[in-house]
């Protein structure tokens, strides 16, 4: 987990394109073989493996620690509720938050149109192997999930926000519910909760490529699916407090369950 997490101004988005396009002092570091791979749809095999790898991190019994997640009260977006998660393909922290995402999601639902991506070459982080959303649908009786990367991995403006996701952005994404305002990523649980910081750390996917990360994720002996599966079983939970405690064998899985003591253990908890 960060100790600090790092948050972009969006208003610096402009500014930052301009610097990427007109600066040549800082290489394009990104190994050829990855970036042939970049916007290429996620091969089905390895969305399989991190089904397998979600369905594996039901089992740990282990209660997570669970300050990142901050329980709100906002607007609801939706019926079923709303996951709003606001990024950008160049921003190292939403590249490690992506894995932790789709590995809730895909209890959910069917999770469908990822590409693969890496973080700028040129930032902190460097190259940090992850997936796009921009073309993300998901399928669920439970829950919706709406995707806004606001950028590509130059810097350029992307997708746009809705006129309600603007208003949840610019009310949440500032203090006292975040450190820093308006940075990514942003996620944002139907105006129930908050999640403060990343589930994991950039620093822990560093120098893998996609491949390898799923293969960890899918080893229950790894040292990358012991840091994330409990915070994966923390989000899962605060998902099924929202909506009505569905599916079963998620909501009623052991690790979702001691992930469940730690969110109502928290000052401020909203009965929901």
């Amino acid at each position: 987990m960060l100790n600090i997490r790092l948050r972009f101004s969006l208003m610096l988005f402009a500014m930052l394109a301009g610097l990427a396009l007109a600066g040549t002092a800082c290489a394009d570091t990104t190994p050829p073989a990855l970036a042939a791979q970049l916007n290429h749809p996620v091969a089905t095999a390895l969305m399989q493996q991190l089904l397998r790898a979600s369905t594996t991190g039901l089992r740990i019994t282990q209660r997570p620690a669970v300050s990142y997640i901050k329980a709100i009260q906002g607007p609801a977006l939706g019926k079923p509720p709303v996951l709003l998660y606001i990024g950008a393909d160049f921003c190292p922290y939403c590249a490690a938050q992506r894995w932790g995402l789709a590995l809730a999601l895909l209890r959910f639902g069917q999770l469908s149109g990822v590409r693969y991506m890496l973080s700028s070459p040129t930032d902190v982080f460097a190259n940090t192997a992850t997936f796009t959303f921009q073309f993300a649908h998901f399928s669920s009786p439970y829950l919706q999930f709406q995707a806004i990367e606001t950028a590509n991995r130059a810097q350029q403006k992307l997708m746009p926000m809705t006129a309600q996701a603007k208003q949840v952005f610019g009310t949440f994404d500032v203090p006292p519910y975040v450190q820093f305002a308006y940075g990514i990523p942003f996620v944002y649980l139907n105006g129930a909760y908050l999640l403060t910081q990343p589930m994991i750390s950039p620093a822990s996917l560093q120098d893998m490529d996609w491949q390898q990360i799923a293969t960890q994720l899918a080893d229950p002996r790894s040292a990358l699916f012991a840091q994330i599966m409990p915070q994966v079983n923390a989000l899962s939970a605060a998902i099924c407090r929202i909506d009505g405690n569905q599916p079963t064998r998620v909501c009623a899985a052991p690790g979702v369950m001691a992930a469940n003591a730690g969110l109502a253990d928290l000052e401020g908890i909203l009965a929901r």
